[in-house]
């Protein structure tokens, strides 16, 4: 019920975009629209990202989340938008993010911390390239829970930090 709640919202979010861009005339109204649009699902992706992978280790976690994901968006091989990286694979060939495929993003949320998600990926956003520059998981583009032993954990990656539960790689050096 809630993901279609959640949907609804969305959508008519995006159709009051669109009314409010009109009167821009029709080149402005498409440019404020989109990009209007685009930095409105960069922060719904990132919040559940962080929400989802890193909402119970704090600001700390979460951030550290949002930076390999900000890192991916900008490194080649790698998908160039937070949504397209935040749901990389999923469903069809294996999620990047677990909440993606197990089902995560349909159950009941903590209203507060979806709330203070949203702000902080709102923060985040806002300030990508400090976020990238405090290099907090010294160059990480995967993690994972300290739980879990994921398949490419040997695959040309060293672990580089743990912060919280999540332990974060880079690739190895040639």
């Amino acid at each position: 019920m809630r993901s279609t709640i959640g949907n609804a919202a969305a959508r008519v979010q995006i159709v009051l975009l669109l009314v409010l861009a009109v009167g821009a005339g029709p080149a402005a109204a498409k440019s404020k629209v989109s990009a209007e649009a685009q930095a409105y699902a960069d922060r719904k992706c990132l919040t559940e990202g962080l929400y989802f992978e890193a909402g119970s280790e704090g600001k700390e976690g979460m951030t550290a989340v949002a930076e390999v994901i900000f890192r991916r968006a900008a490194t080649p091989g790698y998908p160039k938008t937070i949504c397209t990286v935040v749901y990389n694979g999923a469903p069809a060939y294996g999620c990047q993010f677990s909440f993606a495929c197990d089902g995560s993003r349909v159950r009941p949320r903590s209203r507060a911390l979806w709330k203070a998600t949203w702000k902080l990926a709102g923060e985040l956003l806002a300030d990508r390239e400090a976020v990238l520059a405090a290099d907090t998981t010294m160059g990480a583009l995967r993690f994972h829970a300290d739980y879990v032993s994921p398949d490419w954990e040997a695959e040309g990656f060293e672990m580089t930090v743990q912060i919280g539960r999540h332990i974060f790689y880079r690739p190895k050096a040639d």
